[in-house]
């Protein structure tokens, strides 16, 4: 299974323990944050595009402009609920397990932002977004990003706060696994950068663009 999908039912009616101080239900983007975003991913974002993991489409409603049609997916239909209430013009469907509803060489670009750390099938999950991706489509990524100065420091400083055991986030990538794992599943890495830092040199997440080979 990809995902537990009542873990993400109660995760987004905000009725889970909100111990861990780092993953809280995510707040409404703004656009100072989308715009960040934006000028990494503006290169590769066109045509019909997916936002993978939408949640409840703060992200996805931002795209409308630059795509020729808009579709997004998640594994919670409270999520779905909140986004097509809150937006127009977007076609959001429910993800069952790892499954993209639309057909093989469908989207000319996937986003997944702020999705694959919390993925536990996240090789089914590569799969299936190959499969729906147009050949030199584009797969946009925002995750999380790990390096020894920051595994370390949250050792010292907050290892039980970081890793309390209702956080949502189940997978742990560096730049160099992340990348070799988009490599054994079709996909070249092409562009990446860190997503913002802890002072000054030490990556919050990282963004990365890759491209369907």
């Amino acid at each position: 299974m990809g995902h537990d999908k009542s873990f993400y039912e109660r995760y987004w009616s905000d009725s889970l323990i909100t111990v861990n101080p780092f993953d809280p239900p995510p707040a409404p983007w703004s656009q100072e944050n989308f715009q960040y975003h934006w000028r990494f991913f503006k290169p590769y974002a066109r045509g019909v595009i997916l936002d993978y993991g939408c949640g409840r489409g703060d992200f996805t409603q931002f795209l409308k402009p630059y795509a020729a049609s808009l579709h997004g997916v998640d594994v919670s239909e409270t999520a779905l609920q909140m986004a097509r209430k809150s937006t127009t013009g977007i076609d959001f469907q429910l993800l069952a397990e790892s499954t993209i509803p639309y057909p093989d060489n469908f989207f000319d670009t996937i986003f997944s932002v702020d999705v694959l750390e919390h993925i536990l099938d996240i090789e089914a999950t590569l799969e299936e977004i190959h499969r729906a991706l147009k050949p030199g489509g584009y797969f946009l990524i925002a995750t999380s990003e790990f390096t020894r100065l920051k595994m370390m420091l949250i050792l010292i400083v907050a290892f039980h706060r970081f890793f309390y055991p209702t956080t949502p986030h189940i997978r742990y990538f560096s730049r160099w696994n992340l990348a070799d794992l988009l490599i054994k599943k079709g996909f070249k890495p092409i562009d990446y950068q860190k997503n913002r830092t802890y002072l000054g040199f030490i990556p919050q997440g990282q963004l990365v663009a890759a491209q369907k080979v």
